[in-house]
């Protein structure tokens, strides 16, 4: 028993580490041949664990193919269009000015619930309101309405807005986060000058954030 959960464990960390290497992809991100090597890494992960007998390294020598083969074609596609063309495919328009085109639907397989359906996630409710819409390569699908039915922007009302950045996690879970994105590092300093601010025990927070202008924002721990 201590054996599967030593080779459970290894496993475990190596997968990570592959996925790791291939990318930050939610799944229904995933280019078709990152999700065949996905598909791949989860079946071959899995025989180890059902025969103890089989060594380690006939699971691990294939998943480091796999993932250098990843890594190959990545690198093939950001430097060939044609390349990218062929693993991926390209983007297709299904609606064009307003216009369904039934024909690359077909060539899809696409049906009408899916486009409803994939419409309504993005918050459109009436096919009529569509200009244009993009079945991705991923196959997720992106939508242009049409121009009275988009929300007015500052610019269409000649307004001027400030520009503010994105607000940065100083505390999560009761615990200082000094450096919370790879490029961004608060001093420790900093942190317990807007602790002094707050006024609260860190132990207490739950989040607390601050952006560019010295704006925090703050959840109290609830233990109920």
């Amino acid at each position: 028993m201590t054996i599967n959960f030593i080779r459970a464990g290894i496993i475990y960390f190596f997968i990570i580490l592959a996925v790791r290497l291939m990318g930050k992809r939610q799944v229904g991100e995933l280019k078709p041949h990152e999700l065949v090597i996905t598909i791949l890494l989860s079946a071959i992960a899995v025989i180890p664990l059902e025969e103890n007998s089989m060594p380690l390294a006939n699971c691990i020598v294939p998943i480091l193919l796999f993932i250098s083969m990843e890594i190959i074609v990545s690198v093939l596609s950001m430097k060939s269009i044609w390349f990218r063309n062929l693993v991926q495919g390209r983007p297709i328009f299904i609606i064009r000015n307003g216009k369904l085109d039934q024909k690359k639907l077909r060539q899809m397989r696409f049906t009408i619930d899916d486009i409803v359906d994939a419409l309504r996630q993005k918050d459109i409710f009436d096919i009529s309101e569509v200009r244009d819409a993009v079945v991705e390569t991923n196959g997720t699908i992106s939508v242009l309405p049409k121009a009275q039915y988009r929300p007015l922007t500052p610019n269409d009302v000649n307004l001027n807005v400030e520009e503010k950045g994105m607000p940065v996690t100083i505390v999560m879970d009761g615990k200082p986060v000094s450096e919370y994105f790879n490029e961004y590092k608060v001093k420790d300093s900093e942190i317990e000058l807007v602790l002094q601010t707050v006024n609260k025990e860190v132990s207490k927070i739950l989040l607390l954030t601050i952006d560019d202008d010295g704006n925090t924002f703050l959840i109290e721990k609830r233990k109920d």
